[in-house]
């Protein structure tokens, strides 16, 4: 009896030194789905997830901080990722931010959510990397990203979830720019449209209204009988953007010659008044 007792103890020993070893599975409830969802996104669901973290396989953001993005500016930031041990298919991200008036976008062929620019895949040990558009109101300083990462990996369904910082630096310098400095030609007999270009400089400028002061004896005129013209495209300018707007001058009381315009511009800057001056020269022709 007492043999068959150490028998049975060492039996017991043994099986709890093997289940110590085992894997720790996560409990899941049966049929249950797991859909990740953003602000105005929702990612299709992927079956039963697992936060990932063990050794056999993960996945690691290399990226904790961004490029700057400039206050008022959209631009694209490159997020890098590395898989470990074995492979990772179907990878995807999705991004929330609580800082306000900050918007993200992603790649037009995912849509929903980004992934990796190669594929979809990120083999082991190889480093790739995700994109998003992010816009950022001026007066940001700081943007914190929440990132949710899904993947498959050693077949089973992965999450992580990972912060990331963007950096916003403050605009500094000239808000506009004349582009060009002639205005073109109106002949002495005809009344012609004259115009100007301006470049912007600022990530954004909204509400742009161009007034024109002329010489003595020119007749300026604005489309549709308004008090100022605005650029053709549209009212706004984004960085680097060059737009032109129009005029009609009735020279009729000038002799031909060269003849100086000057030329105010109003704008708006994160809600903000502003204003630039300019001065372009044009001909009047016999």
């Amino acid at each position: 009896m007492r043999m068959i007792k150490k028998a049975f103890t060492v039996l017991m020993a043994v099986s709890l030194l093997i289940l110590s070893a085992l894997p720790a599975l996560a409990a899941t409830d049966s049929g249950v789905t797991e859909t990740v969802t953003t602000d105005s996104n929702t990612v299709q669901d992927r079956g039963d997830v697992r936060d990932s973290g063990g050794d056999k396989g993960k996945v690691e953001l290399k990226t904790k901080k961004t490029a700057a993005v400039v206050e008022g500016d959209t631009a694209w930031v490159a997020l890098s990722w590395k898989a470990k041990g074995t492979d990772a298919t179907d990878f995807r991200i999705v991004v929330k931010t609580e800082n306000d008036g900050v918007t993200i976008a992603y790649p037009v062929n995912t849509g929903s959510y980004s992934s990796l620019m190669d594929n979809d895949t990120l083999s082991a040990s190889e480093i790739d990397f995700t994109s998003l558009r992010i816009s950022v109101p001026y007066g940001s300083r700081k943007v914190k990203l929440k990132i949710t990462a899904t993947w498959l990996q050693n077949g089973e369904n992965q999450k992580k979830e990972y912060k990331v910082t963007v950096p916003v630096a403050r605009f500094r310098g000239d808000d506009i720019a004349q582009a060009t400095k002639d205005a073109g030609s109106v002949s002495a007999a005809d009344p012609a449209w004259l115009e100007v270009e301006w470049t912007g400089l600022a990530p954004l400028l909204n509400d742009v209204e161009i007034t024109v002061d002329g010489p003595r004896g020119a007749v300026i005129t604005y489309p549709a009988d308004r008090t100022f013209t605005s650029l053709y495209y549209n009212n706004s300018l984004e960085d680097g953007e060059t737009d032109v707007a129009r005029f009609l001058v009735d020279a009729t009381a000038l002799p031909p010659g060269s003849y100086s315009l000057k030329v105010e511009v109003s704008y708006t800057k994160a809600g903000r008044a502003n204003s630039a001056t300019g001065e372009f020269s044009f001909e009047v022709t016999g």
